[in-house]
């Protein structure tokens, strides 16, 4: 197999949840590939998204960053670090910078929108972030994460009645997964 071919099939084995046989192939590509292939940046971020999957962060953060150094401007990467980086409670102020650079890059990103206004939530600038995620909720309205953050950023604004609402619309999403669920029936018990 060729190298691209290799690549290929990495990536749909990621798709498939198949982390760890990625990572073999990813690693197998990384090791034929010098630093400047243009499989560099695509093999380090697939490769850090598996480790992520499976819970090795520290191996995940290493190429996250490494295709970032050698691609800089990929504005998928860089949200999904500074997201990580934010649900993790770590890094806050650097990954806010960085998803104001990646929405520059890709405007109009729900994902992104998301991210950036879950970052400024964080940072407890919630009108800003409430801007965002309102955003980000007309972009992808069937979103449960997303549903859920604006509903969290709604109750911190002061508007528990709208809070609420969204938070129990996200019970109803055949999408949103029974942990995101169990989070949410104790939001609409105790609040935040």
């Amino acid at each position: 197999k060729n190298v691209y071919m290799k690549y290929d099939y990495a990536k749909f084995l990621k798709s498939n949840d198949q982390f760890e046989k990625s990572i073999k192939y990813y690693t197998e590509i990384l090791n034929e590939i010098d630093k400047d292939h243009p499989l560099y940046p695509k093999s380090t971020d697939g490769r850090g998204v598996a480790y992520e999957r499976i819970g090795k962060w520290e191996k995940a953060e290493k190429d996250l960053l490494s295709s970032l150094k050698a691609k800089p401007d990929q504005a998928y990467v860089i949200n999904y670090l500074a997201y990580s980086w934010i649900e993790k409670g770590i890094k806050i102020d650097k990954s806010l910078k960085m998803l104001e650079k990646a929405n520059r890059l890709e405007m109009n990103d729900p994902f992104i929108i998301d991210s950036l206004g879950w970052a400024l939530f964080k940072l407890e600038k919630y009108e800003e972030s409430k801007y965002f995620l309102q955003q980000a909720v007309r972009l992808m309205p069937g979103d449960p994460i997303v549903n859920d953050h604006y509903g969290d950023v709604l109750w911190k604004n002061g508007n528990q009645i709208q809070a609420r609402y969204y938070w129990n619309y996200v019970l109803n999403l055949e999408k949103a997964e029974d942990e995101l669920k169990q989070t949410i029936e104790q939001k609409l018990i105790k609040g935040l």
